[in-house]
């Protein structure tokens, strides 16, 4: 049964759009199970016909990924209607492909950043990994290629048993690289990674509490947790910045359409909400009984449900279904007991010159979680007053920190 849900205005502010299966590599962790086209994948004019539909619901930023998009000879088509409706447009890619003319190529299109997969610091270890020869130099030269023409690029790392010893390396090494953005991605077990091994919750905890510890040394490079909305938790029970990071947004603000038109809550669960090819994808994300429930907490089970930081984090719902086949129950890689005690809600003023600089930033949906974050940090200090100092300090990738040269990472 559909639950009524909150009067908030909910839209697809961030897509995440699978637009190929086709890859040139066999990862062994692909939640799409990646390597041949589908059977049945939209064409041109369903992709930029579903580029208005996005719009016109709100959506502000775009992922295209695969499988590889590159492989699509209408990549840089779809890429350009979406920049021209005003759609921040960014590429993920393993980066074999990438050259300088692919890259001028994206420029000239509106891409604003690329996403690149890099899941080990050793060349042979990538390779094995990634299913492709060679697959690591031709990533790095990716990531140089990027740069090389303007183009922000995000270092993109899936976390497992098999590669966590690699993680501080992999951190300092896309610092080395002058990426905008290092996101850890949790391993969640599905698609061809049901036969990889996650961490423990312990491990897990470990690792998420070191990574909220290492963002004011690699300022201004973002260090982010995905499919960890825990993260969120441990930088408040810290006092550190994050709190603009994290939180499942999974089927409130966010979702995945697949190559076949399947809409989902996000990509690493296989739930459908709909397809854009039965009926429109304003339809789906207005009317879907699995996108309504989602929007709504109270639907939330176990200690998810009964947790202080529900709000802030609401746990991972694809890693509770690939667990549980129910997506409402409690995220088994977080190891937090509520307390019963409600956080504090006080109320918190922005001065004229910290709401001056929120308002600077272009996408509303970030802008939001960035308000919503510094309020819960300025709270969590005990402040009732949001200066531009303070912002400052609760903001990730803001500032510039001291010189880091240690790549331990947790034990």
């Amino acid at each position: 049964m559909s639950h009524p849900v909150p009067s908030i205005d909910f839209r697809p502010s961030l897509v995440s759009w699978n637009l190929t299966k086709k890859c040139n590599l066999k990862c062994p962790h692909c939640y799409l199970d990646a390597g041949k086209s589908a059977s049945r994948e939209l064409d041109t004019a369903e992709c930029l016909a579903l580029v208005d539909e996005m719009a016109d619901l709100g959506t502000e930023m775009v992922i295209l990924t695969g499988g590889e998009p590159l492989l699509r000879k209408d990549i840089y088509e779809i890429a350009s209607a979406a920049s021209r409706r005003g759609l921040w447009v960014v590429m993920g890619t393993n980066g074999v492909l990438v050259t300088d003319a692919v890259a001028q190529k994206m420029v000239e299109c509106g891409v604003k950043g690329v996403g690149i997969s890099i899941d080990s610091i050793d060349a042979a270890r990538h390779d094995a990994f990634r299913g492709g020869k060679n697959a690591w130099h031709h990533s790095v030269r990716a990531l140089e290629t990027c740069r090389r023409h303007g183009l922000e690029v995000l270092v993109q790392t899936t976390v497992m048993e098999e590669n966590y010893d690699e993680v501080g390396d992999l951190l300092a090494f896309a610092r080395d690289q002058g990426a905008w953005s290092f996101n850890l991605y949790l391993l969640v077990q599905t698609g061809r990674g049901e036969t990889m091994t996650e961490l423990s919750s312990q491990r897990t905890e470990s690792l998420l509490t070191w990574l909220t510890e290492q963002q004011e040394r690699y300022r201004p490079m973002l260090v982010r947790s995905k499919c960890a909305p825990q993260f969120k938790r441990i930088a408040y029970e810290q006092g550190l910045a994050g709190l603009e990071s994290g939180g499942c947004m999974a089927g409130t603000h966010y979702c995945r359409i697949t190559p076949e038109g399947n809409v989902t809550p996000c990509p690493y669960t296989v739930e459908i909400a709909g397809n854009v090819l039965d009926s429109s994808f304003t339809e789906v994300w207005e009317s879907a009984p699995l996108l309504r429930d989602l929007r709504d907490p109270e639907r939330l089970e176990g200690r998810c449900g009964a947790c202080e930081y529900r709000d802030l984090c609401g746990g991972c719902r694809c890693r509770a279904y690939a667990h549980t086949g129910n997506i409402f129950a409690e995220d088994p890689a977080c190891p937090h007991q509520p307390t019963g005690e409600r956080l504090t809600n006080a109320a918190v003023r922005w001065s004229p010159a910290a709401r001056a600089r929120l308002e600077r930033i272009p996408i509303a949906f970030i802008r939001r979680k960035l308000e919503s974050g510094i309020e819960a940090f300025a709270r969590r200090q005990g402040a009732d007053v949001i200066t531009a100092e303070l912002m400052e300090e609760g903001m990730q990738g803001s500032g510039r920190g001291p010189v880091f040269g240690s790549r331990a990472r947790p034990s």
